[in-house]
């Protein structure tokens, strides 16, 4: 990347360090999660994924549209900016695409409980939620408890 685009990106997320002092602080919620996981966010607007809108048909808006991946590596959760270039490349297990109204907030709130942000960003629509692995896939990378956490329900009630 170059540092113009490193600017763009950074500025779309904050500062990396306090996305990765929450995932610090959220560490037990990610310690059942295999090795490469990983969860991925970009900007509903610059990626030009719309609520109702045939995946097929998406195209990416800008040309350098950034995603924060989280990956589980090293025994922990870290984050980092990525290119999204679309949702046939993407290299994560989970996407949250999150609108405008939703970065505000949870860059706002980032000091916070984001994960009850993103629960509650998630209930309003403000972040439309992909799955690229299906369910016993997710369960056997450990995905339960950070997908109960954002209030989605992933085994039902019946185990």
């Amino acid at each position: 990347m170059t540092i113009a685009t490193d600017q763009l990106f950074g500025e779309m997320f904050g500062d990396m360090s306090q996305w990765q002092s929450m995932l610090d602080r959220q560490r037990e919620l990610f310690v059942d999660m295999e090795a490469g996981s990983r969860i991925g966010f970009v900007s509903r607007e610059a990626s030009g994924i719309l609520p109702g809108k045939r995946l097929e048909g998406v195209r990416v808006v800008a040309t350098e549209v950034p995603l924060m991946a989280w990956e589980i590596e090293n025994g922990g959760m870290s984050v980092r900016i990525e290119r999204f270039a679309g949702m046939s490349s993407t290299r994560v297990d989970v996407l949250l695409v999150a609108d405008q109204e939703a970065m505000d907030t949870m860059l706002a709130e980032l000091g916070g409980d984001m994960l009850k942000t993103i629960k509650r960003l998630i209930r309003r629509g403000n972040i439309m939620f992909f799955l690229f692995r299906n369910k016993a896939q997710l369960q056997d990378a450990g995905y339960e408890d950070f997908l109960e956490s954002l209030g989605l329900a992933f085994l039902g009630a019946c185990r």
